[in-house]
């Protein structure tokens, strides 16, 4: 599982690598943070299309959003960093999920995820026992991802602080072989699948599900390299 991810590229890099037309990122457009883990605010890339602007083509946006999926319904949003992943298999049948697939999907851009080796348990020296992955050619790496919009019923009407946008990242099991991280995965979306991951005018089940199936037949054409990490001391 992707517990924590890198990512050391410049808001500009991002903008060029994913075509984005509006990089807002908070105030002042802050840099991405370095070292991502459930709960922090990352770049995302997400498309949607302009309030008031009915007839014209969706926007392509990075913003920072918090990792931990909170669904509308949800009380308060302190489940949110314990829901940093959805499992692509029921992603389109789980309530908490099913309306993000189908409306609101992202690309999460990363260097390198770390990922627990296999047979290293929880609690189980999780440092010493991980994995390093990332695109064998050093490119960046564009994770699939689902978004939510959440109210918060504590803070007034009209209160900015209201509103919290969280994610998601969507796994896999892992594809066998040497070079191959094991247990579950983040799902890679590969450049050519990007545009129709994000498109918004796509929402029907069956044609998210043929999306689905899509980037897990082209899993094995992303050329990926794993390395240990090494225990701190080390």
């Amino acid at each position: 599982m992707c517990e924590r991810y890198v990512l050391q590229r410049d808001v500009d890099e991002l903008v060029a690598e994913f075509e984005v037309e509006e990089p807002a990122l908070g105030p002042g457009g802050a840099a991405p943070p370095a070292d991502v883990v459930p709960g922090a605010r990352p770049p995302v890339v997400l498309e949607r299309f302009r309030k008031g602007e009915p007839d014209a083509p969706p926007s392509r946006s990075l913003r920072a959003l918090s990792w931990g999926l909170v669904p509308p319904g949800a009380r308060d949003a302190s489940a949110g960093p314990a829901a940093a992943h959805v499992r692509a298999e029921t992603l389109l049948r789980e309530p908490s999920s099913a309306p993000a697939a189908l409306a609101r999907r992202c690309l999460v851009p990363v260097d390198s995820w770390y990922q627990r080796r296999a047979g290293a348990a929880a609690g189980d020296e999780p440092r010493g026992a991980a994995s390093a992955v990332s695109a064998a050619d050093g490119s960046v790496l564009s994770l699939a991802g689902v978004y939510e919009f959440w109210q918060d019923p504590a803070r007034a009407p009209g209160d900015p602080a209201r509103w919290l946008v969280s994610f998601a990242v969507v796994t896999t099991a892992a594809e066998p072989g040497p070079d191959r991280p094991p247990g579950r995965v983040p799902l890679v979306v590969p450049r050519d699948l990007r545009d129709a991951w994000l498109d918004p005018t796509l929402d029907e089940a069956e044609d998210v599900a043929a999306l689905l199936d899509a980037l897990s037949r082209e899993r094995a054409a992303t050329a990926l390299r794993t390395h240990p990490v090494p225990p701190p001391g080390a």
